[in-house]
């Protein structure tokens, strides 16, 4: 199965939620939850460039890595997609 842009957005954006990555609490752990076969991959590097320009996700650079946030004026947009997309069936 190939994963598309959206679909590594989703999975970005589900693990920011649920880790409450909000504002100044950011990880660089993001990509470490990917696939080993994504990581570092063109797509994932287009869905974190589409993030950014969404400026749903905020980077920061931290000890050589690019760490990431939510960003917290984004919140109710952010949340929706959360709901909508993210959230697994129990």
């Amino acid at each position: 199965m190939q994963l598309t842009i959206f679909d590594i957005k989703v999975r970005i954006i589900r693990k920011l939620v649920q880790w409450r990555k909000w504002g100044g609490s950011h990880t660089e752990n993001i990509l470490k939850g990917l696939p080993s076969h994504l990581r570092g991959g063109k797509i994932v590097r287009d869905a974190l460039k589409e993030l950014e320009k969404e400026e749903w996700v905020v980077p920061a650079r931290k000890t050589n890595e690019i760490h990431y946030s939510l960003n917290q004026r984004k919140t109710e947009e952010i949340l929706l997609f959360y709901e909508k997309y993210c959230k697994r069936e129990e």
